[in-house]
């Protein structure tokens, strides 16, 4: 794999560009989200050793890309949801390369039925009021959630509707930012004023979204010290295999 590690980053750095098309074109808002994020502060670019690519969305954004995504994209990029792909396991989306087979750690050795290709992850994020209680029935939600949908559990008729709930939070005048999605353990909690106005920043000679607060962002996720690289006995990657056609 890290033989081709690097042409695996160029061909989601392309899926992130049809992306960041189709968002221009339709005035969506996104920006680069977790390591993609770190990477653009950090490297530039990717960081070296990363597989995946991450951005976030406002939740309205991120429904109205659901609606157009499918006629925009390229015929090889894929637009994978659970409804659209039997078996995938997330209530997130991810745009798919079909030109390739990216298996997952997780993965290895299972039959699996739903699109392997390499990807990029779309997640959204709700806006909820920055109050205790909304908070806490916010967070116990979630948490509920986590337990009925996660890669080895998948138990929609439980998750959905509790994710669905979640949803019922969000407005735009709102201004606590917090995650959607898939209720993903890495959450985010942030005031908007520290989001928007977005900003722009380079990441592998491009310029695409970031949040107006980076240092702040990147704080909430890898603490104080996310400018200096980990160990190399600490530098996580997500794939088993990468196999490009």
């Amino acid at each position: 794999m890290k033989n081709n590690l690097r042409e695996a980053q160029l061909i989601m750095l392309d899926l992130l560009l049809e992306f960041d098309r189709i968002c221009k074109k339709h005035n969506l808002s996104y920006w680069l989200d977790f390591g993609t994020l770190l990477g653009a502060v950090r490297h530039k670019g990717f960081i070296p050793w990363d597989d995946d690519l991450d951005v976030a969305m406002p939740r309205g954004d991120y429904e109205k890309f659901l609606e157009i995504a499918s006629s925009e994209l390229k015929d090889d990029i894929f637009l994978q949801t659970k409804q659209r792909d039997k078996g995938f396991f997330a209530h997130f989306v991810k745009l798919r390369d079909s030109k390739s087979i990216y298996i997952e750690l997780f993965e290895e050795g299972k039959k699996i039925k739903y699109n392997q290709g390499i990807y990029m992850d779309i997640f959204p994020v709700n806006y909820i009021k920055d109050t205790k209680s909304s908070k806490f029935l916010y967070k116990y939600i979630k948490y509920i959630t986590k337990l009925f949908s996660n890669r080895y559990i998948a138990i929609d008729f439980m998750a959905i509707p509790l994710i669905k709930l979640t949803t019922k939070f969000n407005h735009y005048n709102h201004n606590f930012v917090v995650r959607g999605g898939e209720m993903m353990t890495n959450e985010l909690q942030l005031n908007k004023k520290e989001i928007f106005p977005l900003i722009k920043i380079e990441f592998e000679g491009y310029r695409f979204n970031a949040p107006k607060n980076c240092n702040l962002y990147l704080n909430v996720f890898y603490g104080d010290d996310y400018m200096t690289p980990p160990p190399k006995n600490k530098r996580k990657i997500h794939a088993h295999s990468i196999e490009i056609f």
